[in-house]
Formats: structure tokens, sequence, C-alpha cells
């Protein structure tokens, strides 16, 4: 790594000049190739049918490229810290390209293809899908520290929307035919990432330590090391060092890696993303299958609906897109949003995830309302379930946003990377116990034998997942307890230490 490390810095004198908004700009095509993740809806299926998968192994698929994403989250975090951000570029360039064309190589076999290397491919894609992504966040932070907020949102949005944009190319460019649209994706992907190798270029630690050295050989002052070692821009970051040392823990600034991992406040917030990730994502993977359950009961046993009656593959890229669409808008609003809070009102940025968690709640409220008590017509109903989705994808993008930009508030941005990379690993928790609760009461549920697809299916409409809803309200409650709690004892330390001063 030392040697690949020295290489690239050799390199770069070679390359272009690169400043801020080069970096912002360059994270763009970064975002939107990393998105390609949640792409896999357009290809599954028949990827699937052609390789001769079974429900059991599909979902395997996805499961292999979430423990990639875990894996390349604390994978890119650590290299980030330490060696700067072109290291983990490389990383997420040569993975996801690799990941693509062995899918690619594999939907080709057909029959004779290898569940093994499939599920090989989807956890390289996973690595890919974060390592370089992650580095470009941490960039467009050190580089805009007094609106760190806004930069992260462009950057995360354009990671949101990329599952939109290369569904329409797969659809219009490529007019279905999975096979060049997966060698699209292990071209295209690389070659954008690589755009960010070029221009986002960051230090880390090692080369921090570099230029001590440097310093101490050239006898300069102490405090020209310290301002070298700490990876915050000092020109123009006034105003962002008032505000988050008053409304932060600022002893938290100071911890080292490990010990920021085995304090209360990581593991606070490790326990709320979890809550939020799983909110989000339950909803997203598994808003086929509310509509599914709804489609079959408005066209099978209530059978009133009047007008032409939509297909449930066109409800499900109808909501799909809603979804993206509204996830996009709500990253790109909460981050200036959050900056707004600090800012201009001296707040914290934790009320942004009260408001995003607000919205979520009465999304997952409005799931849990049997909905043929509304209306026995199913064109109603999906305008009904529009206004859910959408509410729950602006949501959800809204409240995730601001988390990159809370966490480097509360803690040191030497190891932003390593811990934010720590942090996203909730969402495998989170996800995991809400697709089970939302699995097992639709499973439940699903006791009506169809002649037609020769399987048991759930026919109760709403009533094969109101519960899960109703429960999923419950945790959006006790998450905003937990925020509410955790901004009620930060604005209360300061009195405590004041009282203590004047005893």
């Amino acid at each position: 790594m030392h040697v690949l490390h020295r290489g690239i810095k050799q390199l770069n004198n070679f390359l272009p000049h690169t400043n801020h908004w080069l970096i912002l700009v360059a994270s763009v095509p970064v975002s939107l190739s990393t998105g390609t993740l949640f792409v896999y809806s357009v290809y599954g299926t028949q990827l699937a049918e052609r390789c001769q998968l079974d429900a059991s192994q599909t979902a395997n698929l996805n499961i292999s490229a979430t423990i990639g994403t875990a894996f390349g989250s604390v994978l890119g975090g650590l290299v980030t810290d330490i060696y700067g951000t072109q290291i983990p570029m490389l990383i997420s360039c040569f993975s996801i390209s690799l990941g693509y064309a062995w899918v690619y190589a594999q939907y080709l076999k057909g029959p004779d293809s290898s569940v093994l290397q499939l599920l090989s491919a989807m956890f390289l894609v996973g690595i890919g899908s974060v390592a370089g992504y992650f580095s470009s966040i941490k960039a467009v932070t050190i580089n805009f520290p007094n609106f760190k907020g806004t930069a992260q949102s462009i950057t995360i949005a354009s990671f949101a929307i990329s599952s939109l944009l290369f569904s329409y190319i797969a659809t219009h460019t490529f007019h279905g035919d999975v096979g060049q649209f997966l060698h699209f994706l292990s071209i295209a992907c690389g070659l954008s990432i690589f755009i960010g190798f070029i221009f986002i270029r960051v230090d880390g630690h090692i080369d921090a330590i570099h230029h001590q050295h440097e310093i101490e050989e050239s006898r300069s002052t102490p405090l020209e090391t310290d301002a070298l070692l700490s990876e915050t821009p000092s020109v123009g970051d006034e105003t962002e060092v008032e505000d988050e040392t008053k409304f932060q823990p600022s002893d938290l600034k100071h911890l080292g890696l490990k010990e920021s991992f085995l304090h209360p406040t990581f593991w606070y917030h490790y326990l709320i993303f979890a809550i939020v990730q799983g909110l989000g994502q339950m909803y997203i993977y598994s808003v086929g299958f509310v509509l599914k359950a709804v489609h079959y009961y408005y066209t099978n046993v209530l059978v009133e609906t009047t007008g032409p009656i939509p297909s449930l593959n066109s409800l499900q890229a109808l909501h799909v897109s809603i979804i993206a669409i509204a996830s996009f808008i709500g990253r790109l609003s909460s981050g200036p949003q959050s900056d707004y809070l600090v800012h201009k009102l001296h707040s914290q940025r934790h009320w942004v995830l009260i408001l995003g968690l607000g919205l979520m709640l009465t999304g997952h409220l409005l799931n849990s309302v049997k909905i043929d008590s509304i209306s026995t017509d199913l064109n109603t109903v999906n305008i009904y379930l529009s206004v859910v989705s959408a509410l729950i994808g602006y949501a959800y993008g809204f409240s995730f946003t601001s988390y990159p930009a809370i966490i480097s508030d509360l803690f040191d941005m030497r190891n932003y990377s390593f811990i934010w990379g720590a942090m996203y690993t909730a969402t495998t928790f989170g996800l995991t116990v809400m697709t089970k609760i939302f699995g097992f009461i639709y499973d439940t549920n699903s006791d009506h034998w169809d002649d037609a697809a020769h399987d048991y299916v759930c026919a109760k409409g709403s009533g094969c997942y109101n519960t899960t809803f109703e429960i999923t309200s419950g945790l959006s409650v006790f998450a905003i307890i937990l925020i509410l709690g955790y901004i009620y004892e930060r604005n209360s330390r300061p009195k405590r230490v004041e009282t203590a001063q004047i005893a």
C-alpha cells in the first residue's frame, strides 16, 4: 500500500490542477456510478431467469452486495484516513468494473453460470459502491467546512438519482438488452470513478506526518506543525469552529479512534442510524410486495375498480420512480437546511433528523391504515400509495443526508471516513430486522391458494402488511424520542459546566 501511495504521489505531478470546486464537481460522476448498486432491480429478474436462479439464490445476490458495502465502507474509510482519497477511488474503480464485467460474463453463460461466481461478483460491486463514494464525501466535507451540509447533499443526492438515470439508459438506449447494459456498466462506471481519482485529491494521515517531518527539519514552530496535522482548512473556518464547539461535545473531537468507538455517543447514534436506515430501506425494498398485495386484492377479491386497471409492473415502475425522485429532492434539500440551522439559527443539525423522522412517521402511519375502507377503486388507492411513497422517499433521503455532517460535527476529521464507514454498517442490522418483520407478517397472511400462480398468496390487501407499519411507526416515535433526548442533553451540558464552575 505504501508503494502504491508513493507511486500515486509521483503521478499527481502530471495530473491537472484541482481545487475545492473541481472536487465537488468530480464527486457527482463518482456518486452516479457508485449508485448503480440500486439498479439491480433493472436487470435482476432477467439475470435470474437466464441463469436459472431460484428466489432464494436471487435474494442471496442482494445480501452478498450488502455485505460488500459493509466491508467496503470500513476498508475504504480506513484507507482514506491513512492514505487519502485516491487509493479508495482506485479500489472503487476496479472493484465495480470487475464486478459488473464478471456478472456480464456469467449472464452470457446462462444456465452454465456459477452461483458462487455471481455472489463474488456482486460482493465486488458492493465494495466498489461505497469505497470511492465515502471517500468523496470526506473530500467535500473538508473542502467546504462552513457549508459541508450543502456540499454533501450534492454528492449524496447524485448517488440517489443514479438508479433513475441508469434505468432510463437501460430502457431507452439498450431497449431492455440486459447483457449489453451490464457490459456498459462495467465500462462507464469505472471511467466515471476514475474522474474522481484525477480530481478528488485529499491527503491522509501519512501525508500529514510526512509534512510534519519536513517542518521539523526546517525548524518551524509547533503551532505550524499542529495546523498541518489538523486536516481542517484554516481559512474562513471561524464560524464553523464557533458553532460546533458551542453545540457539540467538543471532547469527542480530541478522542482517538479506539476511544471514539468506545464512547457511548457513537453507539447512541449507531442505534438511531440503524432505525433511520431500516425505516427507509425496508419500504424501498418491500414496496413491490405492498403493491402486489393491493393489486391482487382489488383485481381478484374486491373487483370494483372503475376505468382501466393498471398492471402490477406499471405500478411498481411508477413507485420506484417516485421514491427515487423524492429521495433525490430530500437529499438535495437536507444539507442547506442543516447549514441554516447551524449558522443562522445557532442550533444543532439533529433537528433535521426530527423533521425527517416526523415525515417518515407520517408515511408509515398512512401505510398502517386499511386502504379498502378509504376507497374501492384501485386508481384512487394508487394515488394514496403514491403520496406514501413520496413521503417516505423524501424523508429517507432528507434524514440520511444529515448524518455524514452530524458525524463530522461530533468526531475528529482525521478518522472521519473510518468512523462514518463503521457507522454505515448499522444499515445492515436495521434493514435486516425490519425486512424480517415485514416478511414474517406478509408470509403469515399469505394463506390464500391461487390456482393460476399455483402457490399461496396474500389476498387481504393492506391487511398483508399494515401490522408491519404499525410496528415501524412505533420505532419512528422511539427514534424521535432518542434524538430529542440527545438534543436536551447537549443543550443542558453547558449549564451544568457553568454551575460547577460557579460552585
